[in-house]
């Protein structure tokens, strides 16, 4: 039988050791709740320091072209006359079986666009990959899938069906963030197949972030009024949502726009069905206007890695000549693909942190 004595030093002992592990537990949840706020869903305003990215994947021998005619250049009203030559001669046949150099090329510029980043002190996530062949789905771009608003992560709704089946590639990291990252991911409510009327449509390609104003781009292309209204009563009243309505021949808002700081950007006017409509804090900046065929090439469709610091495609020596003369520093790399296939840079990679 214990002792009085005994009891007292077990009890003294049982609670030293309960305090210990009550301070280990207390000292490892500090330590994950400082680790967390340290890695944070954050992106308030296009031009914040670049910390950490998703950027999409060229996988090499998967991308199938479609038949190649009149209803699909209808369909598909932004693509270049020039891309649908290319693509007629690999009609329904794998890219690569017609084009294997440059099927290993648009892989090349992609992974060339990932070490850039990291080379800038950028960590740069992955998204899953479609091993198998896809007909008109574009794993390379990560824009569109995925946004980032304030410190919401938000899995997208796509407008095109080809493209849709994107959206899974994403969920692992939406499933990392969502446990071990300070911020909320979000999915949009789920569409019905085909293009029903009822369908709300968001595309990260429209969507632009300038503190609490974003700006979304509607073309009849992509996002559409209920993604609109959806995104506005997501983000709430403390965030004003912007449409900016486009000409037909513009797939998304970042074909026609860039802003590279809160007083700059690159822009072609014509691509807005009514430019002295917008916003005044989004139309008051200092622009280098690209033409429309540029920006049908993807010269407005760059990456802010900060607000004195640019990437651009390097097929427009002008234009990153002019953006020069604006005090800003622009880093030119190859990106060939965003003459064939719709997007561009911005188009194919999305910002999970800037600060």
């Amino acid at each position: 039988m214990k002792t009085f004595k005994t009891i007292i030093i077990s009890g003294a002992i049982g609670l030293a050791v309960l305090t210990a592990f009550s301070a280990s537990k207390h000292s490892e949840n500090h330590a994950e709740m400082k680790l967390k706020s340290e890695q944070s869903i954050q992106n308030d305003y296009e031009w914040g320091q670049l910390k950490e990215v998703v950027v999409g994947r060229w996988v090499k021998n998967t991308l199938s072209t479609p038949t190649v005619d009149k209803s699909m250049a209808d369909f598909f009203p932004y693509i270049p006359q020039a891309a649908w030559t290319y693509l007629k001669k690999a009609e329904n046949k794998l890219l690569s079986e017609t084009y294997p150099e440059d099927d290993q090329l648009y892989h090349d510029e992609q992974e060339n666009l990932v070490k850039t980043l990291e080379s800038l002190g950028v960590k740069v996530r992955r998204p899953d990959e479609m091993e198998f062949p896809v007909t008109a789905t574009t794993q390379c771009y990560s824009r569109d899938p995925i946004i980032t608003v304030g410190n919401k992560f938000i899995i997208t709704n796509l407008n095109f069906e080809g493209r849709r089946q994107e959206s899974a590639n994403y969920r692992r990291i939406a499933l990392d963030l969502a446990k071990h990252y300070d911020g909320e991911v979000v999915s949009m409510p789920a569409n019905k197949a085909g293009y029903s009327e009822d369908n709300v449509y968001l595309e990260g390609g429209d969507v632009f972030v300038d503190g609490k104003h974003v700006y979304v781009g509607v073309t009849g292309n992509a996002s559409n009024d209920k993604g609109i209204a959806w995104l506005q009563e997501e983000l709430g009243s403390d965030y004003t949502v912007h449409k900016i309505p486009l000409h037909k021949n513009v797939l998304h808002l970042d074909c026609a726009m860039m802003l590279i700081n809160e007083k700059q950007g690159i822009i072609c006017k014509e691509d807005f069905v009514d430019f002295d409509a917008l916003p005044e804090r989004l139309k008051n900046r200092e622009w280098v206007e690209a033409s429309p065929e540029e920006a049908q090439h993807m010269a407005t469709n760059g990456i802010s890695v900060n607000s004195n610091t640019v990437i651009l495609i390097d097929h427009f020596p002008e234009i990153a000549k002019k953006v020069r003369a604006m005090g800003i520093e622009v880093i030119e790399i190859p990106f060939e693909k965003g003459n064939y296939f719709g997007g561009g840079l911005r188009c194919s990679y999305q910002p999970i942190t800037r600060r």
